[in-house]
């Protein structure tokens, strides 16, 4: 693209650096390798002090690095936007629309859920769920992102007529994960109103589907948001990114915190119900297994799996 060539050469690095995930596991295979070697000469009479040293040394590199990916991340220097967008469509105007949404939606993702992890480590004594905070954080930020789309523009606009639902984009999976979650979410305000003396479960299968129901008016307004008369393969990039908006941005973030909304009313509910343990449990690592396939918006696999361009 344009742009990308025209950047400094150190720019390119930071932002290669910023996209990668192997960058900080890297520096901590090379530093426990240090120290086992160093480790093995015991005999030497400085050993301890070299030891001391190096241990010092690590942390401060680890912290550096730590600082150094966070910054970047949060100045939105996403190395991987570009190639990302490189797979979905070959035209380049095509890849500059789907690039422009990936950074900002990535961006608000890593923001949100920076944000979400940051009150979980402030939390007097950690008693906040990380995985609560941090989805809530970056469902909240995702709606936000897509609120960008939707401030009207002043001035004239020519606009196409084409009248767009959000069973054009939602997908089938994601569409059962939603109506699972608030069928579940039910069953637990139902069991909590029976079984439980306080009914805090009951406010939390409540907070569940009051998250789906928000979702779903912002998936409404992303589908239904005016499009301008624009050339056909355009036309095609903005399909796509609004099904991607919808599912990967909105439904799947929503998923995440409305199922461990569902495991703290279950877990509410201990000891009246003896399986709320259990319940509570399993819908916690579900959805730490959707958050873990749906980071970075889950399309990172698009940078190793060979495949012709979604647009293509």
């Amino acid at each position: 693209m344009g742009q990308s060539r025209g950047r400094s050469k150190p720019v390119r690095i930071i932002r290669g650096f910023a996209g990668r995930p192997w960058g900080i596991p890297l520096v901590v295979v090379a530093i426990g390798a240090l120290i086992v070697v160093l480790a093995r000469d015991d005999r030497h009479p400085a050993g301890s002090v070299v030891m001391a040293i190096v241990l010092i040394g690590a942390f401060i590199g680890l912290a550096l690095v730590f600082l150094l990916k966070f910054g970047v991340g949060l100045a939105g220097f996403d190395g991987d936007v570009e190639p990302i967008a490189s797979r979905l469509a070959n035209d380049p105007d095509q890849r500059r629309l789907l690039a422009r949404w990936l950074s900002r939606a990535r961006w608000a993702r890593f923001v949100g859920g920076s944000a979400g992890m940051m009150v979980w480590m402030t939390t007097r004594g950690r008693t906040g769920d990380p995985l609560l905070l941090g989805s809530a954080g970056i469902a909240v930020a995702a709606m936000l992102a897509e609120v960008h789309y939707l401030r009207r523009r002043t001035g004239p606009r020519l606009a196409r007529l084409e009248v767009r639902s959000v069973g054009d984009y939602l997908m089938r999976r994601d569409a059962r994960h939603m109506v699972g979650v608030a069928i579940v979410a039910a069953a637990v305000i139902g069991v909590a109103g029976v079984r439980s003396p306080t009914h805090e479960g009951a406010w939390w299968g409540l907070a569940a589907i009051a998250v789906i129901g928000t979702s779903y008016l912002a998936q409404r307004g992303v589908a239904g948001r005016r499009r301008p008369a624009v050339a056909e393969h355009l036309t095609r990039a903005d399909d796509l990114a609004r099904e991607l908006a919808i599912n990967r941005g909105l439904a799947r973030p929503a998923t995440v915190l409305a199922l461990v909304l569902v495991a703290r009313g279950w877990y509410s509910m201990m000891p009246a119900v003896h399986a709320a343990r259990t319940l509570g449990g399993c819908a916690w690592c579900y959805a730490a297994y959707l958050w873990w396939h749906n980071r970075r918006l889950g399309l990172d696999f698009l940078l190793v799996e060979p495949r012709p361009p979604v647009l293509a």
